[in-house]
């Protein structure tokens, strides 16, 4: 029987997102998906803004990373 779980791999570990029932131990495949840009590009991040926009500098440090939505 195959059962996929979701998981990240992150400093030479991988944590699962859930514990896969009845599976005690079994041989597993890992396959690493490409991943997005988690980081603004340098235009965005070296804005100046506009003199009559609102200022914008000030929030820069706590601009989240950039979530590509899928249709």
């Amino acid at each position: 029987m195959l059962k996929t779980i979701e998981g990240i791999y992150k400093n030479g570990k991988i944590e699962l997102s859930e514990t896969p029932p009845g599976i005690t131990e079994s041989k597993v495949f890992v396959t690493f998906l490409e991943t997005k840009p988690t980081n603004w590009s340098e235009i965005i991040m070296q804005h100046q803004g506009v003199a009559e926009g609102i200022t914008f500098e000030s929030y820069r440090d706590e601009l989240l990373p950039p979530i590509e939505i899928d249709f």
